[in-house]
């Protein structure tokens, strides 16, 4: 194991150990970005992981994310397929209207900025990034930045949905 391997997996458990003392929502997560990209900018060098490493854990998270599916849930999906593809279009129109605009009025190119503010997996979106020559380095930053502020946000928006779905529920 190279030295830069050990450095960035020992600052990304430091990173996720110090989230989880402050009691950052999704601290794991949150706090191995957080200590990785720390890594990384303090090193001024490139540090990674290996790719059999990276679709190891690739892997370990779409199987998490396979064992969430349980038997009724394609009945359940049929209800919300129709408004959610309604709000993922949405969403992805707005992501692109807003790369085109970033794209024009700051030093981003507009595919950059398009691959930036589309939502997606990281993996996902630099991937596709690579393949049309958009700076992966920018859009892996917006990303990122987007998925903080997400995960930090989003146990308050819970609340306040709950709260809302709640009030709406008893006033009907």
């Amino acid at each position: 194991m190279s030295a830069g391997l050990v450095i960035v997996l020992l600052s990304g458990a430091a990173g996720a150990a110090l989230a989880r003392l402050l009691r950052l929502p999704f601290w794991p997560l949150i706090g191995s970005i957080g200590g990785a990209a720390t890594a990384r900018l303090l090193a001024g060098a490139e540090l990674g992981v290996p790719v059999p490493w990276q679709v190891a854990a690739q892997l370990l998270a779409g199987t998490v994310v396979g064992l969430a599916i349980r038997p009724g849930v394609l009945r359940e999906l049929r209800t919300v397929l129709t408004p959610g593809l309604v709000v993922v279009l949405t969403v992805i129109g707005l992501g692109v209207g807003w790369g085109v605009l970033i794209g024009r009025l700051s030093t981003a190119d507009v595919p950059t900025a398009v691959f930036g503010m589309v939502p997606g997996g990281v993996g996902e979106m630099l991937a596709s990034a690579t393949a049309v020559g958009a700076d992966t380095a920018v859009v892996a930053a917006m990303h990122i930045a987007r998925l903080v502020v997400v995960l930090s946000c989003l146990p308050l928006l819970i609340r306040l949905a709950r709260a809302f779905a709640r009030r709406w529920h008893d006033d009907g």
